[in-house]
């Protein structure tokens, strides 16, 4: 399996654990120092921060997302991936239904078994 092929695979599997409300699949994918700076929100450092993050956000909504791939780009054992999200957020007691959009910028560093990490995570709102 090629770089960028392991890379989608990263991605997919958080979208995945993030559409099945599995946090610990989420996790996986990161590096124990994550940094995470999403619009709008303050910069966190590390898993347990992603964990307080999302763990409400899952309980509180049925989650769909989408990933359209921009670029991706592989420097050695770091790689950089740009691209559109999509996400369908419906809230499990109203059911009221909210969608966001926007860029994300995601690196990732190669660990020495070979997977990938992400060591930050970055978006802004459309």
């Amino acid at each position: 399996m090629s770089d960028i092929d392991k890379l989608k695979a990263v991605v997919d599997q958080w979208n995945n654990g993030l559409d099945n409300g599995d946090i610990e699949r989420m996790v996986a994918t990161c590096d124990s120092a994550v940094v995470t700076v999403n619009s709008g929100q303050p910069m966190t450092v590390g898993v347990q921060a992603v964990r307080d993050k999302y763990i409400p956000r899952i309980a509180a909504a049925r989650i769909t997302s989408g990933f359209d791939y921009e670029h991706i780009e592989v420097f050695g054992d770091v790689a950089v991936v740009v691209g559109q999200f999509n996400g369908r957020m419906e809230d499990r007691q109203t059911g009221q239904v909210r969608n966001a959009e926007g860029r994300l910028t995601i690196v990732y560093r190669r660990t020495d078994d070979g997977s990938w990490k992400m060591i930050l995570d970055m978006d802004n709102n459309a």
